[in-house]
């Protein structure tokens, strides 16, 4: 084991998406429209119309599932950290974090049309072949300027 300090990054980007529902605020909308959703259903099935209730219960549980969905995507980050000599992508949900490391003098920043009309760009740092997508969650606009970050914090020449 070395005792050789990592150094500090000479830039670092955190991209994420943008997620204002909070787990507290997703548990208060779901008891809202559960409830409301089974309090009618549940009326209803006193008065013979007992489908209604099963329909109701699997809208709710469907929207729970949705809910959930959403708010684990809102957890999604990337960060991208540029040192001296290479570049280190993290990105993924906290516990599912995938990392890529490229050597920084090699690496190209592109910005790739999007492969269907309609759909967004791709944001790709590459090197020798390999190619890390970044900034997916991001607006186009958004990923225009975040290549042009990148492609200033890449071009700067490390330290020796």
């Amino acid at each position: 084991m070395s005792d050789d300090p990592v150094p500090p990054p000479l830039g670092q980007i955190l991209v994420s998406a943008n997620c204002s529902l909070t787990s507290s605020g997703a548990l208060l909308l779901f008891a809202g429209v559960a409830s409301g959703s089974l309090a009618l259903a549940g009326s209803l099935a006193m008065l013979g119309y007992w489908p209604v209730l099963l329909i109701a219960g699997l809208e709710v549980a469907a929207f729970g599932a949705a809910l959930r969905l959403s708010q684990k995507r809102g957890q999604y980050r990337e960060v991208i950290s540029v040192y001296p000599h290479r570049v280190v992508i993290e990105k993924g949900i906290p516990g599912e974090v995938e990392q890529t490391e490229l050597p920084r003098g090699l690496i190209d920043v592109a910005l790739a049309p999007a492969r269907v009309r309609g759909h967004p760009s791709r944001l790709l740092l590459g090197s020798r072949g390999r190619r890390c997508e970044v900034g997916a969650a991001l607006t186009d606009e958004e990923r225009n300027s975040l290549g042009a970050r990148l492609r200033a914090l890449v071009a700067d020449e490390p330290a020796a």
